[in-house]
């Protein structure tokens, strides 16, 4: 055991050197920006031209299924399709196992690293050889294993795994994000569809209206009660209500085309599918707003800008630790023999041949520590970016949860001042015509009543769907569609087939819930947490904006 008593010393050093380098690790530690948010939202309030929504602030949306709300089936059926087909979805789903991969490429590197080589050579030997050796024939044999470990004392190695973690948070949050994206923008485009269509039913009425008095004007030119004007006036009005009719049509398919394209199907696939459906979306009773606050921890896109402005700072780290000294340990241990002279190429893995030796390295830049600088410099500008771009994106949440509720309180008072237009104008049109017929009016005034009624219908019918998409973009900019849950999406079976039959993936694919959770802690500092409250700058009454210290979050997910 010699061998292993000369290694004690080795291993001491070894030991004391990672303990030491275990408590060092330059470069910043993430801490959370600090965000201006508003106590609550502004109330809508009933005023000659808005209405009250009754918005609770003490209540938030159904965070997973708020298009529920709308008691609309198709609408339903639809939803659930595009999140198990849509294929940019899937795009977004499969970097989240890429961002798994590089992470753990990322822990390879805080980890030694071991070879091991084994050869064998048996050479003729001259005249000379062989009279020495007293053998034809030299033969040498040897089987190594060498060992080599870079010490992360400076954190180099842990800061980026903290960077690829991070990253893969990100890239989790980036998934669900884009999944409340795809609910809003089905959302959106069926309300367009039932927009149209109900567009397209009021220009036919409209047109059926228009034959009717196009025939009473002919009736009456032909007998002589009225000028050839009255008719040509009729004709006219006529044409152009029917021309609209095709631009409708056009823009009906358009969305049912990217309706098919959101469900991953081809273009032809809503018209065939649906086509026949019938929808009535009815708003909501309720809206549950909750604080501006919540955003932080209910809005997938909120929390991925932080876990991206966290993987920045790690690397600020990993930038920095190249300014100091590396330091490596390595080992050889191995059987090594041949018949070289007097030795006899006896058995190989005797203790006799056993071969091993220690080393130990330093490796410090000397002339481009300038540039290593410049670079720490420029992984801080990125860093500071995007902390820029994280408080930003918090305020323009709120403007969209404002804008959004700002948006149905005029729409919902829009819509009922248009309903009773639309009693008014019918009741007008169906006089003129009376009266036309009676010959108590020209013909212009029923051409005015009629183009009223169409115009006033039509924008009824425009203003309530865009009280609809005016609940979409609430619901969107809430954070609905999300519960909050960072486990990785489940990758279709056929996919997974397909990969797997590549690449071997192993279980990552298949594994249920997220492998990382109990990784995360060891590395993450002050780590968003989308299931704890946080707290925020907050503007003072006087509207002047008050500072806070960065809040300290959680250590893990």
């Amino acid at each position: 055991m010699p061998f292993f008593r000369k290694l004690i010393p080795y291993l001491l050093i070894a030991a004391s050197t990672v303990i030491l380098a275990g408590c060092l690790m330059v470069g910043p530690d993430y801490s959370r920006p600090p965000v201006k948010a508003v106590d609550q939202y502004q109330s809508t309030t009933q005023t000659e031209f808005t209405e009250s929504l009754g918005e609770n602030s003490n209540k938030i949306l159904d965070p997973v299924e708020w298009w529920k709300s709308f008691n609309d089936p198709t609408l339903n059926a639809l939803l659930k399709q595009a999140t198990l087909q849509n294929l940019n979805l899937q795009q977004t789903a499969l970097r989240i196992y890429q961002l798994q991969a590089q992470l753990g490429v990322s822990e390879g590197a805080f980890l030694p690293s071991a070879n091991l080589s084994a050869s064998y050579s048996n050479n003729r030997n001259s005249a000379i050889q062989e009279a020495i050796n007293d053998s034809n024939n030299l033969v040498s044999r040897n089987a190594l294993i060498q060992v080599s470990w870079e010490l992360d004392f400076w954190g180099k190695n842990r800061r980026g795994i903290q960077s690829s973690l991070t990253s893969y948070l990100s890239g989790v949050a980036a998934y669900y994000s884009a999944d409340v994206s795809l609910t809003a923008d089905v959302a959106n485009t069926y309300i367009n569809i039932r927009n149209y269509e109900e567009l397209i039913t009021v220009a036919k009425t409209n047109l059926e209206l228009q034959k009717e008095s196009l025939r009473i004007a002919g009736a009456r030119y032909k007998y002589g009660a009225t000028s050839m004007l009255d008719l040509s006036q009729a004709q006219a009005q006529y044409e152009q209500t029917k021309a609209q009719i095709p631009g409708l049509i056009a823009n009906l398919r358009k969305n049912q085309h990217a309706m098919s394209i959101l469900l991953g199907e081809p273009p032809d696939y809503y018209e065939k599918t649906y086509g026949k459906t019938k929808g009535t979306l009815k708003p909501p009773v309720e809206l549950g707003v909750g604080m501006p606050r919540d955003l932080l921890r209910r809005r997938p896109d909120v929390l991925q800008a932080e876990f991206d402005a966290a993987s920045k700072s790690a690397l600020i780290g990993v930038n920095k630790a190249q300014l100091f000294p590396t330091f490596t340990l390595g080992g050889t241990f191995g059987y090594s023999n041949s018949n070289y002279g007097n030795l006899t190429s006896a058995n190989l893995f005797s203790w006799g041949n056993s071969s091993s030796g220690v080393t130990a390295g330093l490796y410090l830049p000397l002339f481009y520590r300038g540039a290593i600088v410049d670079q720490v410099r420029v992984q801080d500008a990125i860093f500071q970016q995007s902390l820029l771009a994280y408080q930003n994106l918090v305020l323009n949440a709120q403007k969209e949860v404002e804008d959004s509720l700002i948006t149905i309180s005029t729409t919902k008072s829009s819509k009922e001042d248009l309903s009773r237009g639309v009693v008014a104008a019918q009741s007008a049109a169906d006089l003129a015509l009376e009266r036309y017929k009676a010959g108590q009016n020209d013909y212009t005034t029923v051409i005015t009543a009629q183009q009223s009624l169409l115009n006033i219908q039509n924008s009824l019918v425009q203003t309530s769907s865009n009280e609809l998409i005016g609940y979409v973009g609430a619901f969107k900019a809430l954070g609905g569609g999300w519960s909050a849950d960072m486990n990785p999406p489940k990758l279709p079976d056929e996919m997974i087939a397909d990969m797997t039959d590549r690449t071997d993936w192993g279980s990552v694919l298949t594994r249920a819930g997220d492998p990382l959770t109990v990784k995360a802690g060891k590395f993450l500092v002050d780590a968003p947490d989308p299931s704890k409250p946080v707290q925020t700058t907050v503007p003072a009454k006087s509207n002047t904006p008050t500072t806070t210290p960065p809040t300290q979050g959680s250590a893990a997910p």
